[in-house]
């Protein structure tokens, strides 16, 4: 399967986006972004009214991985990571 889809700024023709194309973009990346951080808000949520599921692990390990999908867990340590990496950065330019 192949993408032979052509990208607006491969174009000859192609001039750059406006300011109201940029301003949709940002806007519709901070929703989606809100909307991300209200789930995993109300995730956290549930996890502290309903406690453990049944079935579940009664550690604190199985308690996080029952109130997060696989990709919120993929988030989280991303920006985990990019936070120690930079902290490591800023103390070996010293």
């Amino acid at each position: 399967m192949t993408n032979n889809k052509q990208l607006p700024h491969h174009t000859p023709e192609w001039s750059g986006y406006d300011i109201d194309e940029l301003r949709y973009a940002r806007a519709y990346t901070a929703a989606r972004l809100e909307l991300n951080r209200e789930r995993v808000t109300t995730r956290l949520e549930n996890l502290r009214k309903k406690g453990l599921k049944p079935g579940m692990p009664k550690n604190l390990f199985g308690k996080v991985l029952g109130a997060f999908s696989y990709i919120d867990i993929a988030l989280l340590a991303w920006r985990a990571g990019r936070r120690v990496f930079s902290v490591t950065r800023a103390l070996k330019r010293r």
